[in-house]
């Protein structure tokens, strides 16, 4: 079997000749954020729970306290949703399972189905192309998020563990500590996962109006011009 049921009863086909049909994969933001309200980052590896959902409401926050557009928090709210689907797996469990596969031919295994899921759920919502042009702000965003979560919820300690590269420990301007988010405060700790869910759904529905509200300011206005 290569589909998974979601939390409203779909069939999502992750692989195999399911996947061929025209509704093998059911992308509905309800799913999406009641599934990545219960994944764990870090594999569970933190203080407290932590899920894709609140760190995903973190890069939101990001972007809103950077002045940047409703479109870039909406894509930084949305940029793991696809994570719903193939759930969270570490970075270095990522990194390994390529590795593996390199092994037995020239493929990043993980890499091509995280990619395939990413871009069937960003289509979905009509999003390739502005994740296609904010990527590498996004990218930072995240990045920022990473090292906020690694600052207040692992058992990371710089003295003892290896550094991590891709926050730039150990050069001149590492990726900066969102010290304003708090992620240790006690409001966050007994927030419910259904609070995080309905949080993530409430921004996304708010940010799409938005987003929308503005395209359609702008195309009002171009056409007055015309």
């Amino acid at each position: 079997m290569t589909h998974m049921i979601t939390i409203s009863g779909a069939e999502y086909h992750l692989a195999g000749p399911g996947c061929l049909a025209p509704d093998a994969r059911p992308v509905l933001i309800e799913d999406i954020a009641h599934h990545l309200s219960l994944i764990n980052r870090f594999t569970g590896a933190t203080k407290r729970p932590y899920s894709v959902a609140e760190h995903s409401l973190l890069c939101a926050d990001i972007a809103h306290r950077m002045n940047l557009s409703p479109l870039v928090q909406l894509c930084a709210l949305m940029h793991d949703a696809h994570e719903a689907y193939t759930t969270d797996l570490s970075s270095p469990a990522k990194i390994a399972v390529n590795c593996y596969s390199r092994g037995t031919g020239d493929c990043s295994a993980w890499g091509m189905f995280e990619d395939e899921h990413m871009k069937t759920v960003r289509r979905h919502f009509g999003m390739l192309s502005a994740f296609g042009a904010y990527k590498q702000l996004i990218h930072e965003i995240d990045l920022q998020a990473l090292a906020t979560e690694r600052h207040f919820l692992t058992g990371y300690n710089a003295k003892k563990n290896g550094p991590w590269s891709i926050l730039g420990d150990g050069e001149r301007i590492a990726v900066p500590v969102a010290h304003w988010a708090r992620l240790d405060s006690a409001w966050r700790e007994e927030t419910p996962w259904k609070k995080w869910r309905d949080m993530f759904l409430e921004r996304f529905h708010a940010l799409r109006l938005e987003t929308d509200e503005a395209f359609n300011s702008r195309a009002a206005a171009a056409r007055a011009v015309c």
